[in-house]
């Protein structure tokens, strides 16, 4: 009886190890991908289209290598959005349309919010 309850104890143990790893993993991958959108914001917004675009060239690049380590966490097509929402505000800046360029950003911030609050522990996720 004692070794299944060891038995128990270690694989929960075990379990939460891993929740707070990708708890940790997911945090730091978006956290990073929604500084760079700022960055790209606020290059939209002062009329820097070059800059806006070499740091949307750089997270689309970045979150493509990290994609496919979120989507061992983290619902598929949540990862897509950002995925699209990065072709369509690429597609915006070169075209220099500041409009799109600043709606498909906040899309794009949005959608990594998103995939961040998918993986966020709470009673709602749980539930």
């Amino acid at each position: 009886m004692s070794r299944k309850i060891i038995a128990m104890v270690v694989t929960t143990a075990l379990l939460a190890a891993l929740c707070v790893i990708e708890q940790i993993v997911v945090h730091r991958i978006t956290k990073e991908a929604l500084e760079q959108t700022h960055g790209i914001l606020d290059d939209i917004r002062a009329d820097a289209f070059i800059q806006a675009q070499e740091k949307a060239h750089a997270l689309d690049q970045a979150w493509d290598r990290e994609a496919s380590r979120l989507e061992v966490m983290v619902d598929h097509g949540s990862t897509d959005e950002v995925r699209y929402a990065l072709s369509r505000l690429l597609a915006a800046l070169e075209s220099r349309d500041k409009a799109a360029a600043l709606i498909y950003a906040g899309e794009l911030e949005g959608g990594i919010e998103h995939v961040y609050e998918r993986q966020e522990f709470s009673l709602q996720n749980i539930f």
